[in-house]
């Protein structure tokens, strides 16, 4: 069985796979910015190149054998200046933020969201999908990703602005969360059509580490699953992924329209498995900092915990917990995603 086909009926239930089960699914989760380093390639100079770009995060994929090829990863930001905000490419890792898009919630009005299909950066991302698509997508399952509406509205509008309107004008991030989301659907539905059979919304600033389950409940929430279902049904795999703790919201995701969680290492795979009952596929959740820093008796070690926590009753990915570093070792992510063949060790 190829891997594409693993990936899909581990998420969908179809095959109910055990821990000793074989194949067993395992992915990174992104690792696009951190593909690209293990080459000496930017995500500045991809963009000038997709379809390289898009071979060299095949090739490395190959390398370590994850089950999911995610291009276009990396490139959240891009949104931000596609639309007239400012951007800063680091010499070796992700996009920052210079200038928000919106001084305030109030000027959405100004904004143009038909400029996403003009800009020749999001054109790059989206060749990079198709390219990929067309090398291994029979093989493997491809992806991209993209951040959610919740975390978007924080790049656009600035996260300490938006803190500070959840308490105080409730009214303008509704409004504001609302624009967010159309920009989520639509930067990501084309990729659909390029050849995404799988998406992955990445919601950091929804953890429970910064905002309550309340405000999770009111400004996230809705909005998440409404572009879930929007984006379903065009065929694809949802996925999400929240950093940090998010404990206390776990009972509110199977109703978000999600396939797959993407879980922190701070969450316990254990609990979170007992609380999604199978109603949501688990993926997860060894500590990127493992990854990067830890021996390979750690590494080791560390999927195991996680396989013995989660990989049982079916349902399961084995994913790191986060993003990965690009400083993280090439034969470190080897291991790591190699560890679940030796049932006997």
């Amino acid at each position: 069985m190829n891997r594409r086909n693993v990936v899909l009926e581990t998420i969908s239930g179809k095959k109910n796979r055990k821990l000793n089960d074989y194949p067993f699914s395992k992915a990174l989760l992104s690792g696009g910015t951190w593909a690209f380093h293990q080459e000496g390639l930017t995500l500045r100079a991809g963009l000038d190149v997709p379809e390289e770009a898009a071979r060299t995060i095949v090739e490395i994929n190959e390398k370590v054998e994850s089950d999911i090829v995610w291009p276009g990863s990396g490139y959240h930001n891009l949104l931000v200046e596609a639309l007239g905000g400012s951007i800063k490419f680091r010499p070796q890792g992700n996009i920052d933020v210079i200038a928000p898009l919106l001084s305030c919630a109030k000027d959405l009005d100004k904004i143009e969201i038909d400029s996403l299909d003009k800009n020749i950066w999001i054109s790059a991302v989206r060749q990079m999908v198709e390219t990929a698509n067309e090398l291994v997508g029979k093989e493997y399952l491809v992806g991209t990703s993209s951040w959610g509406p919740f975390t978007l509205a924080g790049q656009f509008l600035g996260v300490e602005k938006l803190m500070i309107g959840l308490y105080k004008d409730k009214a303008s991030i509704h409004a504001l969360m609302e624009f967010s989301s159309e920009v989520c659907f639509q930067y990501l539905a084309p990729a659909v059509a390029r050849g995404a059979s799988i998406l992955s919304i990445a919601e950091p600033t929804a953890s429970g580490d910064l905002i309550s389950l309340g405000h999770f409940e009111e400004f996230v929430a809705p909005y998440l699953a409404k572009v879930n279902e929007r984006l379903k049904q065009l065929g694809t795999v949802m996925t999400l992924h929240i950093c940090g703790n998010i404990t206390d919201r776990l009972p509110v995701i199977p109703h978000l329209g999600v396939d797959l969680l993407s879980v922190d290492y701070k969450v316990s795979l254990e609990y979170a498995k007992k609380i999604l009952d199978n109603k949501v596929a688990l993926a997860g959740n060894v500590n990127p900092m493992i990854l990067r820093d830890g021996s390979i008796e750690e590494i080791v070690s560390a999927v195991r915990h996680c396989l013995a926590e989660g990989g049982n009753n079916g349902k399961f990915i084995l994913m790191p917990g986060c993003d990965i570093p690009p400083s993280v070792p090439l034969e470190n992510i080897q291991r790591f995603l190699s560890v679940e063949f030796e049932k006997n060790n």
